[in-house]
């Protein structure tokens, strides 16, 4: 699905108009409706089904035309997915294989199974959200009488709010650059959708959601990407990494295939061992695990993970014609890596690094000693420039303050200090950067917006606001760098502006302190990746969970910050309009 700006603005707002009214309408009708002996003794006549059960009995899909149950004989691969008693699953599935439906048909189970269950749907963008909640959520509850009985006209079923008569509810949310609009919503489960395109920094927020359940049922899925992608990251290192395993009865004792490119014959899929064909939907077939739990990685293994790929699924194994269109058209066609992320279902390392280490060492200038601070203060053209990433409550977001200044002519970033340890506190973070900035004498600093409102207010008071400038990411912008009078920042496509800094290192338009120095703040940079995202038609800058990139946010905000006194349009290209 193409990313629309001006359809994520429209479903923005609709988001922020509802959301006042929603808890009010399921606090006006608590009275009335939890009395009801008729609704209790229908919810307790379905509390002891299980969820693949309850789906197969009341959730109706359209099929062929008509409208049927949802049933699991043609999808055998499931019904564990549906109901496992584990608390956190992760799905690694290829395009079309009901990732979705799963989720949308899992989250109706439980909140129709449960008195006042909470559900909280996290997708990546406001357009896959709205389309889950009417494709998925809406579409649904209107085919199937068993689940819309549990409903009323008199409840919430809107976009981003489902209300249901035994005080469950689902609501539906999306997380691109942050987690913001999650925030403070409680949970019993949380879906998140397409985590690929979700930012890793925004995961540990979202799951806060859940932090006061006693549940705390987490649901993850998406299609792969590159091997530094979230999804894969979780999978390699937290998961059970389960596999389907089909039997070729060809060999005795029998062959066991884990679906793969070796599996694609001509007519369906086939051993890899003796090209036989072999049936994915069989009885025999079964879940095995390539990294079982046990007591030696039970703290590190916390996701039971399933990989679902398009070589399983009914409508494409039992149709010629599906998989001659579905597998082998686009087995000739597609590039590998779209191939193995989108049918497979398997990650393919063709994530890019925007730079590489020998080109941050070319952009190194060996006479910018950093132990020699004020030297290099005295060298500075036009003054000496601040940029600062603030850190967050995550272990991996350092504060980190960088000094610049254009030494010979080039702009030169001459310092950089992460705070870390007992330095982390933010009391004493502020105290010594407002410290190093005095010393300084500096002409402006570029701060991040996002991550310190309450830093920056120290700061403005501290130093003037007319020195602070304000930068804020989004994800969208006509323009690279727009200045909101109202807001009082700087908004920034963040993408773009990336790229741009990303370039001038490359080409040297940018120095950095001598390499034995900058070495080990060289790896904030090395962290990042790009890939590109299907969903919003654009590159994406990410980093791998676990792994900072605060140093170069960091010079980026630096550079920005000097440019409100020394423009650079050799460096910040204007976006030509179309």
């Amino acid at each position: 699905m193409a990313y629309d700006e001006e359809e994520e603005a429209r479903l923005d707002a609709q988001l922020l108009s509802e959301e006042s009214e929603m808890d009010a309408v399921l606090t006006a009708l608590d009275d009335e409706y939890f009395d009801d002996d008729v609704l209790l003794q229908k919810h307790d006549e379905l509390v002891d089904v299980s969820p693949s059960r309850f789906t197969e009995f009341a959730i109706k899909i359209p099929v062929a035309g008509a409208i049927d149950n949802f049933n699991f004989q043609d999808r055998p691969y499931l019904r564990r997915i549906y109901d496992t008693g584990h608390r956190r699953i992760l799905l690694l599935c290829g395009r079309q294989t009901e990732k979705s439906t799963s989720l949308g048909n899992i989250s109706l189970a439980w909140t129709s199974l449960n008195v006042a269950f909470k559900v909280l749907y996290v997708s990546a963008t406001a357009q896959q959200a709205s389309v889950f909640s009417a494709d998925r959520l809406k579409s649904v509850v209107d085919m199937s009488p068993v689940v819309r009985s549990l409903t009323t006209t008199r409840l919430s079923q809107s976009v981003w709010h489902k209300q249901f008569l035994n005080h469950s509810q689902i609501r539906v949310r999306y997380a691109f650059l942050n987690a913001d609009r999650t925030r403070g919503i409680p949970a019993d489960m949380i879906l998140i959708d397409e985590i690929q395109d979700i930012f890793s920094k925004n995961l540990p927020v979202i799951e806060q959601c859940a932090s006061h359940s006693l549940f705390k049922i987490l649901r993850y899925s998406g299609t792969p990407k590159s091997m530094d992608n979230t999804i894969q990251i979780y999978w390699d290192q937290f998961s059970t990494q389960n596999e389907w395993a089909v039997p070729c009865y060809a060999h005795a004792p029998r062959h066991w295939n884990i679906l793969g490119e070796n599996n694609i014959g001509k007519l369906g899929p086939v051993c890899a061992k003796c090209g036989a064909a072999i049936n994915p939907l069989s009885p025999d077939c079964k879940w095995v695990s390539k990294q079982p739990r046990n007591v030696n990685n039970a703290n590190r293994v916390s996701f039971d993970g399933y990989r679902i790929t398009q070589l399983m699924v009914p409508w494409i194994v039992k149709n010629p014609d599906a998989w001659h269109e579905h597998i082998l058209i686009p087995y000739s066609t597609y590039d590998k890596a779209q191939f193995l992320n989108e049918v497979i279902g398997i990650s393919y390392d063709s994530g890019m690094r925007p730079l590489t280490k020998y080109q941050i060492q070319r952009a190194c200038r060996d006479d910018i000693d950093m132990n020699d601070v004020e030297g290099n203060m005295a060298r500075c053209e036009d003054g000496v420039y601040v940029g600062i990433d603030h850190g967050t409550d995550e272990a991996t977001s350092r504060s980190v303050v960088s000094l610049a200044g254009y030494i010979d002519g080039k702009f030169t970033i001459f310092y950089v200090h992460v705070f870390e340890g007992a330095e982390a506190d933010p009391t004493t973070c502020m105290e010594m950067t407002a410290a190093l900035m005095t010393a300084a004498n500096f002409v402006v600093a570029g701060v991040d917006y996002g991550g310190g409102f309450d830093r920056n207010d120290f700061l403005a008071r501290a130093f003037g606001a007319h020195k602070i400038k304000k930068f804020q990411y989004v994800g969208r912008l006509k323009q690279k760098v727009r200045w909101e009078p109202k807001l009082k920042r700087f908004v920034m496509h963040r993408t773009e502006v990336m790229s741009d800094v990303f370039n001038a290192i490359r080409r040297c338009a940018i120095a950095l302190p001598r390499w034995e120095q900058f070495e080990p703040f060289a790896a904030d940079i090395l962290n990042i990746f790009s890939e590109y995202s299907n969903t919003l038609r654009m590159i994406q800058y990410k980093i791998s969970p676990g792994k900072p990139d605060d140093v170069f946010h960091s010079i980026l905000y630096c550079l920005f910050g000097s440019m409100v006194a020394h423009p650079r349009t050799d460096i910040i290209i204007p976006i030509k309009d179309t």
